[in-house]
């Protein structure tokens, strides 16, 4: 055998030897990365950059945030007993309005009150149906028997009907008042008023105790049925709603805050431009938060954040402004919430993963919800009213969306520190 041979062959098992170390440590972590998510098809160029660094996080996110806490089944029996359908004589169950929203929330809702308040809202009698002419939707104002208002948003979608297009588009979905109402106290973010979903007869509750405003806005179909299209911003003529076969119409009724809520308006930081594709500032500046904290308080700050990680689960991108009273924030008007569960819009934590910072409180609160507690949670509460919320579709996107709410947490953790971005004075 040649030296030249014995040269050449050495050679090819170092080759070989070396080639076999470059796969081991190049392959070996990528075959191990879970490809459980990816980055969505966006338009890099208008995506920041922390989109990528979230799904990194989303991608290592630890198994507890994937499993239920055990802590939660204390939570979830007191939610439980709250909404159990406990019936009272009316006029009882209605909270007096001048002491509403004394302590932690904007209505009593332990003890069983409410589940008393939502079986009265589904069943009092009407005594009086009027055009709630304000905001930019089709919406009723229905007096009850025991001089209670309720505001009554029709139904305009099948709960399995997609919207498609802009984080906005379309009509409110009366579904999501509610589903909106439940996912709240689950999160226990208790400013927000009674919701739930009730059917009215158009013929037998409507028409003989409507005003004559309302009448005026209501019209025969081609089945000689009554249609209201009703006053507001956006209301036309040929966008009726119409009675089912039963004469039936189905919406949300959600109670009226009266008189003694004499609530501010803010224009919200993080609001969307609704007339142009000219992009917002916070939408540019990574760093748009140091100029939002210049402007408000820590404690505001904060309460955004708590609002945009809820308007987040049910892809909410509406809230272009909000309410306060008593220096809270109102979750009020979430019916463009559960518009496509196949999206999730990122942007919307945008006051979240630009000031890296959480209430301590509600971390710990979001951490008890993992492993699809939170969903099983809105379902057994809804199911006290015999109602389905949403498709699977819908439940299995809230679910999805939790994860990546726990990866950006993760994300701002990983980029300043516990320390720096939970607070614990609220």
């Amino acid at each position: 055998m040649s030296m030249n041979y014995v040269f050449g062959f050495f050679l090819f098992l170092l080759l070989l030897i070396a080639l076999n170390i470059y796969f081991f440590y190049t392959l070996m972590p990528i075959s191990k990365k879970p490809i459980n998510f990816n980055v969505p098809s966006i338009k890099l160029d208008l995506s920041p950059s922390v989109f990528k660094d979230i799904y990194d996080y989303l991608n290592y996110l630890p198994s507890q945030y994937k499993s239920r806490n055990q802590k939660f089944q204390a939570v979830q029996k007191t939610l439980i007993s709250s909404f159990s359908p406990a019936i009272v004589q009316l006029p009882d169950v209605w909270p007096d309005q001048s002491l509403v929203a004394s302590g932690s929330s904007l209505y009593p809702h332990k003890n069983e009150v409410a589940g008393q308040i939502l079986h009265a809202m589904k069943t009092s009698p009407i005594a009086l149906v009027d055009n709630a002419a304000k905001g930019t939707q089709l919406k009723l104002l229905l007096l009850l028997e025991g001089k209670q208002k309720l505001y009554f948003k029709p139904k305009r979608y099948e709960l399995d009907h997609v919207i498609r297009g802009s984080i906005v588009a379309g009509f409110d979905r009366h579904n999501a008042e509610v589903f909106a109402y439940y996912l709240a106290m689950t999160m226990n973010l208790t400013w927000i008023p009674p919701s739930v979903i009730r059917k009215v007869n158009v013929d037998k509750e409507i028409v003989p105790v409507a005003t004559l405003g309302l009448k005026k806005t209501m019209i025969r179909n081609a089945n000689a049925k009554h249609c209201i299209y009703g006053k507001c911003f956006y209301c036309k003529i040929n966008e009726t709603v119409c009675p089912d076969h039963k004469g039936e119409i189905e919406g949300a009724a959600i109670l009226y805050l009266d008189k003694p809520f004499q609530f501010n308006v803010y224009k919200s930081p993080w609001q969307r431009n609704y007339h142009s594709t000219k992009l917002m500032e916070w939408q540019k500046n990574s760093d748009f938060c140091k100029k939002v904290q210049g402007t408000l308080s820590l404690k505001r700050i904060l309460d955004l954040i708590d609002i945009s990680i809820f308007d987040f689960l049910i892809q909410n991108g509406d809230r272009h402004r909000y309410e306060m009273y008593r220096n809270k924030i109102l979750l009020l008007d979430n019916g463009k919430g559960l518009g496509n569960p196949l999206n999730d819009e990122l942007d919307i934590l945008a006051p979240l993963y630009q000031c890296c910072m959480l209430k301590l409180s509600t971390w710990r609160h979001l951490e008890l919800l993992s492993g699809g507690s939170l969903t099983e949670t809105i379902k057994l509460l809804s199911a006290f009213q015999g109602v389905k919320l949403a498709t699977e579709e819908h439940f299995r996107a809230v679910e999805r969306r939790l994860l990546k709410l726990y990866a950006t947490v993760q994300y701002c953790i990983g980029k300043h520190g516990s320390a720096k971005v939970f607070k614990t004075q609220w």
